[in-house]
């Protein structure tokens, strides 16, 4: 049996998916189209598994299923940063695999199909506190604030103190993707103006 280390990742998350504004999942209620397609890309501001330190890469998740996010029948791949040399990337492997326990592993639970790993360049970049993320070829995404109903008010700075889901620590700011295109060959969509929830993670394990 393989002896995994103590870890944990701290820094910037986005969600970015199908839903309407918020994201009915975020409170253990169905997807708005009764299904939900999803991108989650965490940077790790400081992060280490064992003595392997992860500081500053960056890791994406693909997500889809078909009905209640808690009833499982996950689709899921992840994409790893590929600056990381080869003892991160096999710490990257070991988080999001499960193997080291934490929500990695309670996400393994609940897929049934997981996708190729693949390692590629994440750029992860945030402007006026919105963040766009770009991986060459393969993934576009983007968020805004969500305009006033009011023509003459400012755009929505709204955010929730809490999320059943458990990729966020603290408040979660709510904004709508100004772009969410997927083209991956194993798993691909596009939903811009519609959900995305940005905050500040801190997940550990095992």
């Amino acid at each position: 049996m393989t002896t995994v280390e103590s870890w944990r990742m701290r820094g910037d998350v986005m969600d970015a998916c199908s839903c309407s504004y918020a994201c009915p999942c975020n409170f253990g209620n169905d997807p708005s189209k009764g299904f939900c397609e999803s991108v989650v890309t965490f940077r790790i501001q400081e992060g280490n598994y064992g003595a392997t330190q992860l500081d500053g890469l960056n890791l994406v998740l693909l997500i889809r299923f078909p009905g209640n996010a808690f009833a499982g029948n996950w689709t899921l791949g992840t994409y790893l940063d590929q600056r990381a040399n080869p003892e991160q990337m096999q710490a990257l492997r070991t988080i999001v695999s499960g193997q080291a326990g934490g929500l990695f592993a309670v996400m393994g639970d609940l897929t049934e199909t997981a996708l190729p790993t693949k390692q590629v360049a994440i750029d992860f970049e945030t402007v006026d506190g919105e963040h766009r993320i770009t991986v060459p070829g393969l993934l576009e995404v983007g968020s805004e604030r969500i305009p006033s109903p009011f023509p003459e008010e400012p755009p929505l700075d709204a955010s929730i103190s809490s999320s059943v889901v458990p990729f966020y620590t603290g408040a979660v700011k709510v904004r709508r993707t100004t772009v969410l295109k997927l083209t991956d060959p194993d798993i691909s969509f596009e939903h811009s103006g519609l959900a995305a929830t940005v905050g500040q993670f801190d997940l550990s394990g095992p």
